[in-house]
């Protein structure tokens, strides 16, 4: 079996140490050093929950030094970055996952995968996911039940044939999970950077702005080419869990907290505060039953005040 590599992507924009937003909220405005030093908390966190379980993990970067001076245990490469992103662009450094691409597709021995930074390895790796690599068969995570209530299928599929008219197959990729050898990198790659500029001309009007918009346009374009790829949510590989209130329906954390790889976009703090350990389940439940994963950051508003209304509810009770 080939090697297996995890990566992150942590790009840091020129002037100011601008933060790229692939780790928070799709305004242009970049964090402080602070914020920065919440994300490469969260890489070392991560890092230590795929040690714990056998696997290295690296952090793919433009300012390598920057990124080691603020968590020097990190393993830190940097890479050449040379997509043209527009500035001002919704999640800018985001986009630069698709230099990643190119560099996964240069790396000859080997399976890499990359990860989002808010990710943690909480089991052990399933054996559907060993077999696939084996096989040199890429993966990748499907989300499309939990995209359709937000935008329905018929949005999301004329958004893609707006600069990819060969998109039609309706599936959505999460961009948490993504991983292949060399000769699948090099089509993702290709395939990406034919579509890019049509994407950038009208990437304003969709109803997703980000990378996954480009990779899922890209990944079925490749489905309908007969390339083969396994969905690794299907045998939970990977789980995407949110603590605050969701459109589609979403399965209780019972039901989820056996997967590889736990994703929990509303927790990035948390993350980055509760560096990984045996009993991280433990803690992460009982932040759950508490106020603090109220998030207000990643919450749509009538969802937030329906979940604060609950907590106001339950404590009612708890007085009575």
């Amino acid at each position: 079996m080939k090697n297996i590599k995890f990566y992150s992507l942590l790009y840091v924009q020129q002037g100011a140490e601008k933060l790229a937003q692939n780790f928070g909220a799709a305004s242009s405005e970049p964090p402080k050093i602070k914020d920065i030093e919440l994300y490469t908390k969260s890489c070392s966190n991560l890092m230590k929950s795929l040690d714990a379980h056998g696997f290295s993990y690296s952090v793919l970067t433009n300012n390598a030094v920057l990124l080691k001076q603020l968590q020097p245990e990190l393993d830190v490469i940097q890479i050449e970055f040379s997509l043209d992103v527009p500035q001002g662009i919704s999640f800018y450094g985001a986009h630069f996952k698709i230099d990643t691409f190119r560099w996964f597709a240069a790396q000859k021995d080997g399976y890499s995968i990359l990860l989002d930074i808010d990710e943690v390895c909480i089991n052990g790796m399933p054996e559907n996911l060993r077999v696939a690599v084996k096989h040199n068969l890429p993966v990748y995570y499907d989300i499309t039940d939990q995209m359709y209530p937000d935008a329905g299928r018929a949005r999301l599929i004329d958004d893609l044939q707006l600069f990819c008219p060969e998109a039609d197959l309706g599936v959505w990729a999460g961009g948490e999970f993504i991983g292949g050898d060399a000769a699948f990198f090099k089509k993702l790659y290709k395939k990406i950077d034919s579509i890019s500029k049509g994407y950038f001309a009208v990437q304003q009007k969709l109803f997703h702005k980000g990378d996954e918009s480009l990779t899922t346009a890209a990944l079925q374009c490749l489905l309908k080419d007969g390339v083969p790829m396994v969905n690794a949510g299907s045998f939970g590989a990977v789980a995407r869990y949110w603590s605050c209130g969701t459109r589609h329906v979403q399965k209780p954390f019972a039901a989820v907290k056996d997967c590889f790889l736990l994703h929990l976009p509303a927790d990035k703090r948390f993350l980055a505060e509760n560096q990984y350990s045996g009993d991280f389940i433990e803690k992460y439940e009982k932040y759950l039953r508490s106020e603090k994963s109220i998030d207000t950051a990643a919450v749509l508003p009538k969802l937030f005040w329906q979940r604060v209304k609950n907590k106001l509810l339950h404590l009612a009770k708890l007085k009575r």
